[in-house]
């Protein structure tokens, strides 16, 4: 009979209260089916207290693996706390046998640090795994084992490109199925000290798994959790992994995404932060915006840079190869025609009507690629014959993308295939080098150019900080103010003509020193290799940090600016902790430093404004970062953090079509959560929980460069909310659901007319010019007067006429009137039709659900309304959201478009077309997810005309339709009026 397995984490005890998401996520979460425990979770919301009594419910023998050993430290208190509940155990068990931090000594709960366990080869762990896997393949297809090493061995040397190839795609493929994977062959990868860390583990007969802030699950790390579980396996044990973090990795980075699904599977439970600061365990924040412009200086080099990059591209097509490239994107090669007689004399018309259908062809085909084609021709060549038979709205010049997307398939195509052709791809690729970009075998790429670094690092964003800390001084006064400035570099390597002037922490630093706004604001400036105060402070603080170090510091004037000091003496990283220690106490208002020091892992619970000028963008960092200001200040009950971004962006007046940093400010706060900008009992993700309606039209009025705009028009540093009034909107302490809901929200001004609602509408606009004909009968009238009979009858039929027709003229007018109050009907029935397409497409795995739309006014002129499906599936929910954001979101190049308010009887569409040609088409694109197939853009419009109104369905797919996709975008109804909203509630 096979002994019961130990479970010695069983007896331990939380003596304390749980907060309320701890114990749904406790009540939750099965420990015991045998899948992995995957819990997302927020700084400060105790993961730490989680994770273990989730190991202690299941009782068996626990590693964890944390990032740091500060962290490794507060779990083995934590375990300690935890053990120590159980009578039967003494203090000196509790530290001997229950929990150990030692690698060599494994008890009850072993805590580990990631860097403990390392494998051969770091850089590239998988390598061998993915050679070994491939010499099986070739073995498995009747080669000797000697022949498959032979054959990969000559493929490495004569084609090392398709080797590499090889060796990353079936690295991929282990990536994916690590939990899967033989112990004995993932164990072959690991450096021996790794292999005996496991032996050890699995002797002492761990069966549980914590990875804390497993987003650090790097290849190696990743290899070796994977190998420890095989090896667990491999004994008859089942492992279980809990997976514990505040941030998810972005499934951009594939590898570290593919490590995530294999050995943590999908999110279980995710702990939003909205909820941690519902219980009052984090403190209420609001997300801000500061929007600066750049310095004349720095538009000049932009502008010039700009203007070079456009010349060196364009001349690649201005003759020879490059145009003849453009030629044949424009005029393919047709299907062969039927035989004629080649003694018949040509027929007329004969070549312009080839060149035609090749047009045609070429935009069938590939639209955006014949489209660029065009306008670059028309640049280069105008007298060209083609262009002779191109719209008029196709002559202009291309826009920035448009001359990538032809260089890079005319390099790919034309230039790379070509051995006599190499001195051109070099030249091509060191032209897009210098300029940002990187040309490679799959096609161009951004890296990161000239334009994106001078704006990310722009000097407009010191000073944009030093406005910021005055806006918030004067509201919390200096005794209050705890302040972060984060930036990504201690000085910048790359200057660029000198232009950025050594931006990074230190230039911050001293324009915050000099600038009159911040001037008796303490600062420091605590970096990796420098720390730096002000020296008019150098009496006040170097006597504190001496204290706070424990040894004697001094400081001398700084090469660089006289108004700054060095702080010498100091060493070791404790001053990270002192700089922690000054600011909680008041004797500093500011601290500037790195993101890399004062990212994750930094705790200063007195920090109540971020100020971020860093160029990080990724959900992990930037949710980390935020982080740093929510703990709750034991000082400040009432709490309340500011988190600033400043963001550069090149004003309308500028011919640049770039606008990196403004891009950069979305993916920011693509997944951070806030208090809705425009309604602030909305707790929503995303930029609309840092700027509302009116600043996000015109921070997209800024990059579509529309006349009159300004940046100030986006900024919102001067009309930042009290944060009293941010505290009582989080409403901490209220009954919350904790569920996500995603949904589209259209804001328009209320003044436009909603879409017309049904096909009767249009049939009574119909009836409208009938009843018209009511005016020339009343004239008849007058025939009463006659002494005729004929006379008599005619004015009585003419009067039941117009009796009759007076019917539609009503119903018009309250058609009208409806149409003026019912939008939410309107938008209802758009989203049926959506819905239902998806549906029967086959898109989304919902087939019941219906959609909910609500309307409320923003103001006396504008109105949003929130379309949704609650009851659908969340991925389903995205589905449907994305489809509406397409059909309300601006027209840019879609297969089909919809011409609304058109179609119908043919008097509705004379009286349409009479009354105002071209400026009652309006349009809306049909949703890629339903414009793959045609006919399913047909049956898409037929339910559209059958529930919605009269529609026209255009196929954009011919050089004719140029003009109508000119006309469409300009003319898109909701473009720029729509977001998809992810609301908490």
């Amino acid at each position: 009979m096979t002994p019961e397995t130990p479970r010695p984490l069983s007896a331990w005890r939380f003596d304390g209260t749980l907060r309320a998401y701890q114990a749904d996520a406790l009540a939750r979460v099965d420990v015991d089916a045998g899948s992995p425990v995957h819990l997302v979770a927020p700084p400060g919301s105790g993961k730490t207290l989680l994770g273990l009594l989730l190991a202690a419910r299941r009782g068996r023998r626990t590693v964890v693996f944390a990032p740091t050993t500060a962290i490794r430290a507060q779990w083995v208190d934590a375990a300690r706390g935890l053990a120590s509940s159980d009578a039967a155990v003494s203090d000196a068990a509790v530290s001997d046998a229950a929990v150990s931090d030692d690698p060599s000594a494994p008890a009850d709960l072993t805590a580990l640090t990631y860097q403990a366990i390392s494998v051969q080869d770091a850089t590239s762990p998988f390598a061998a795994l993915a050679h070994r896997r491939w010499e099986t393949q070739l073995e498995a297809d009747d080669r000797t084992p000697e022949a498959a090493a032979e054959w990969l061995r000559a493929l490495a040397e004569s084609n090392p490109a398709a080797y590499r190839r090889g060796i990353r795609s079936r690295s991929r493929s282990i990536r994916r199925s690590l939990a899967r994977e033989d112990a004995d062959v993932l164990a072959s990868a690991l450096h021996p000290n790794a292999r005996a860390l496991l032996d050890r583990l699995v002797e002492a007969g761990v069966e549980t798994v914590v990875l804390d802030e497993c987003h650090h699950l790097l290849d190696h790390w990743a290899l070796v959790v994977a190998a420890l579980l095989a090896r667990i396996r491999a004994g008859g044990r089942e492992p279980l992994v809990i997976g514990l973090t505040a941030t998810l990795p972005s499934p951009d980075d594939a590898d570290e995404y593919d490590n995530y699904v294999s050995l943590l599977g999908e999110v279980d439970l995710e702990v939003p932060v909205p909820a941690v600061v519902r219980e009052g365990d984090l403190a209420p924040y609001r997300d801000l915006v500061h929007v600066v412009e750049p310095t004349p200086e720095e538009q000049l080099f932009l502008s010039a840079h700009a203007e070079a990059l456009q010349v060196s591209l364009r001349t690649t097509f201005a003759g020879g190869p490059g145009r003849a490239f453009l030629l044949d994107v424009l005029q393919p090669p047709l299907a062969a025609p039927a035989p004629t007689d080649p003694l018949a004399p040509p027929a007329p018309g004969a070549v312009p009507d080839a060149l035609d259908r090749r047009l045609a062809a070429a935009f069938a085909d590939d639209f955006p690629a014949a489209e660029a084609a065009a306008a670059m021709l028309s640049l280069v060549a105008p007298d060209d014959p083609v262009i002779a038979r191109l719209p008029a709205v196709a002559r202009r010049p291309p826009t920035t993308d448009e001359t990538l997307r032809l260089l890079g398939r005319y390099a790919l195509d034309r230039v790379l295939p070509d051995p006599e052709r190499a001195d051109e791809w070099r030249r091509i690729r060191r032209v897009l080098a210098d300029f940002g970009y990187a040309l490679t075998d799959r096609g161009i790429r951004r890296t990161r150019d000239p334009i994106d670094t001078v704006l990310a690092s722009s000097s407009a964003k010191d000073r944009g900080a030093c406005d910021i800390l005055a806006i918030e001084r004067r509201e919390v006064g200096d005794d209050r103010l705890r302040a972060l400035v984060v930036t990504d570099f201690v000085r910048h390597g790359n200057v660029h003509g000198g232009l950025l002037g050594g931006a990074g922490a230190v230039r911050t630093f001293s324009v915050l020193v000099t600038d009159a706004a911040t001037s008796g604001l303490r600062a420091l400036l605590v970096t990796s290799s420098t720390v730096r105060i002000a020296a008019r402070d150098a009496s006040m603080l170097l006597p504190a940090l001496s204290a706070e170090l424990g040894v004697e510091v001094s400081a001398e004037a700084s090469d660089d600016d006289a108004q700054v000091a060095v702080v010498r003496g100091i060493g070791g990283s404790g001053i990270v902790g002192a700089a922690s220690r000054l600011l909680d106490r008041g004797v500093i208002h500011v601290v500037v430093g790195t993101r890399g020091l004062f990212g994750e892992g930094w705790d200063c619970p007195a920090v109540n404004t971020l100020i971020d000028l860093s160029m990080v963008a990724t959900a992990a960092a930037t949710q980390q970062l935020r982080g740093r200001t929510l703990r709750l200040d034991p000082d400040w009950p009432e709490k309340v953090a500011h988190n600033w971004t400043v963001t550069a962006v090149l004003p309308p007046s500028v011919g640049l079509e770039a606008q990196p940093d403004a891009a950069r400010l979305r993916r920011k706060h693509a997944r951070l959560w806030g208090l809705d900008a425009d309604d602030s009992t909305q707790i929503v993700r995303g930029l609309g929980a840092a700027l509302d309606v009116a600043r996000r039209r015109a921070l997209s009025d800024v990059i579509a460069k529309v006349p009159g705009v300004a940046l100030a028009d986006v900024d919102g540093l001067r009309s930042v909310p009290p944060r009293a009034q941010t505290r009582l909107e989080w409403r901490i302490g209220e009954p919350y659901d904790d569920r996500e809901e995603v949904s589209t929200v259209l804001e328009r001004d209320r003044a436009t007319p909603v879409f017309r609602t049904t096909v009767g509408a249009a049939r009574s606009l119909g009836g409208l010019f009938a009843g018209t004909l009511a005016v020339p009968a009343l004239l008849v009238v007058a025939a009463f007067l006659l002494p005729s009979a004929v006379g008599t009858v005619i004015a009585l039929a003419a009067t039941a006429t117009g009796v009759w027709l007076a019917v539609p003229v009503g119903r018009v007018w309250a058609n009208v009137r409806r149409q003026a109050v019912d939008a939410v009907e309107s938008h209802r029935r758009m989203a049926e039709v959506v819905w239902e397409s998806l549906v029967t497409t086959d898109r989304v795995a919902s087939v019941s659900g219906t959609p909910v739309v609500t309307g409320t006014g923003l103001d006396a002129r504008r109105v949003r309304l929130d379309v949704r499906i609650p009851q659908a599936a969340p991925e389903d929910q995205r589905t449907f959201a994305a489809a509406l954001d397409e059909l309300y979101g601006p027209i840019r190049s879609p297969r089909f478009v919809l011409e609304i308010d058109r179609g119908g009887p043919w008097i509705v569409r004379a009286v349409l077309d009479r009354a105002s040609p071209t400026t009652a088409r309006d349009f809306l694109p049909v949703p890629s997810r339903i414009a793959r197939r045609r006919e399913d853009a047909v049956r898409f419009a037929g339910e559209w005309r059958r529930r919605v109104g009269p529609v026209v369905l255009h196929e954009l797919t011919s050089a004719e339709n140029l003009p109508l996709l000119s006309e469409a975008r300009r003319r898109g109804r909701s473009s720029a009026a729509t977001r998809s909203m992810v609301r908490w509630r």
